[in-house]
């Protein structure tokens, strides 16, 4: 048997060129960070994440790396079950279990590489092109709804979906959305992502409200996720498509929320859910039960599950510099084609991630 023989952490902090406000949040860098497992034989599978601040590299270290050392490097179902029950008694959710996902991850590419295939054919999910969603602007006051506009539209062209956050100023929302429904391409559809942004289902219908009639591809996390009651009340009082789950590490939430009727459109995070094999079996149930999923960021990762995903723009953009340090992984051209490389089929630029403890 090849085990997993270590587990190695990166991190690295990245600045953004303006602050960026989503709900609550304002975000003024994004900090990554990154694992790298290795066999015995010395095959490596990486993954990374977004750390939101939180310690991810030593709550991995201290709490996860040693379930998975030792480990059969072609089961990583298994070793997911060691490491979720070895790491039990402080979080089954939670960073845990984001910590517990970025392994999982590391983990697969593994198992995919050593089988000499890409990740999408060891999962059987096929590589035709996943249906894609552009993130394409965080309006905010210092600029008018007309140059959010134009920022949107010059890259719309050939995808799916676009996506805004929406900014607490109805007046603003409504004329922008007004703009982007009359000059956005015909095949394709506008989201807004509150980011949890709204307390109640009452504040949230009182907004949409004031944003005349909305004509979204589906509004995104209205409310905490746990509200299931309340985004099914929003889902059902203003008419509108509702797409709910970013960020969640409970899966129990994800149930609860298609169970209410609070979805038409499950949103999963890979690494918060905890990685590929709780993935797989979230978008099987949800399948079952006719309910479609949509991948929150890492493309790269969801790109190998078979469902539809988000994406930043490629290359250079102001709002998220993981594309820079990501190499290789799948074509990004309004659909995303997974790779067909062995394994993930990316992998993290030396230069931005050094797996010697060393943040950059």
């Amino acid at each position: 048997m090849t085990e997993i023989s270590r587990v190695d952490t990166a991190t690295a902090v990245l600045p953004l060129p303006a602050p960026l406000h989503l709900g609550a949040m304002t975000v003024t860098r994004r900090e990554y960070s990154a694992v790298r497992a290795v066999t015995d034989d010395g095959v490596e599978g990486v993954a990374y994440c977004l750390s939101r601040e939180a310690p991810m590299a030593e709550i991995v270290e201290r709490l996860v790396a040693g379930h998975a050392v030792g480990a059969d490097a072609d089961d990583p179902a298994a070793t997911w079950e060691r490491m979720l029950r070895g790491s039990a008694i402080v979080g089954r959710v939670g960073l845990v279990r984001r910590a517990i996902g970025l392994v999982d991850i590391a983990l697969w590419d593994i198992a995919a590489r050593r089988a000499e295939v890409p990740l999408w054919r060891l999962l059987g999910t096929g590589d035709a092109p996943r249906d894609a969603m552009l993130v394409a602007a965080y309006p905010s006051p210092s600029r008018t709804p007309r140059e959010v506009a134009d920022e949107v539209l010059a890259q719309a062209d050939g995808w799916a979906q676009v996506k805004i956050s929406r900014i607490p100023d109805p007046a603003y929302m409504r004329e922008l959305i007004a703009m982007l429904t009359a000059e956005l391409p015909a095949e394709t559809g506008l989201v807004v992502d509150v980011g949890f942004g709204w307390a109640d289902a009452d504040a949230a219908l009182a907004e949409i409200a004031q944003w005349g009639d909305p004509q979204l591809t589906w509004l995104e996390d209205p409310l905490l996720p746990e509200d299931a009651t309340g985004c099914a009340r929003i889902r059902r009082e203003s008419g509108l498509t509702v797409a709910v789950g970013d960020e969640v590490t409970d899966p129990t939430v994800l149930r609860a929320l298609v169970e209410e009727g609070g979805v038409d459109v499950l949103r999963l995070d890979v690494v918060a859910i905890g990685g590929v094999t709780p993935a797989r079996e979230l978008i099987a149930w949800a399948g079952e039960r006719g309910v479609p999923v949509s991948g929150h960021v890492y493309p790269e990762v969801t790109a190998h599950l078979g469902i539809g995903m988000e994406t930043f723009a490629r290359g250079v953009n102001p709002y998220d510099p993981a594309p820079s340090f990501v190499i290789g992984g799948p074509a990004f051209d309004g659909r995303v084609v997974p790779p067909a490389a062995p394994g993930l089929g990316f992998t993290l630029d030396p230069a931005v991630f050094y797996f010697d403890g060393s943040a950059r």
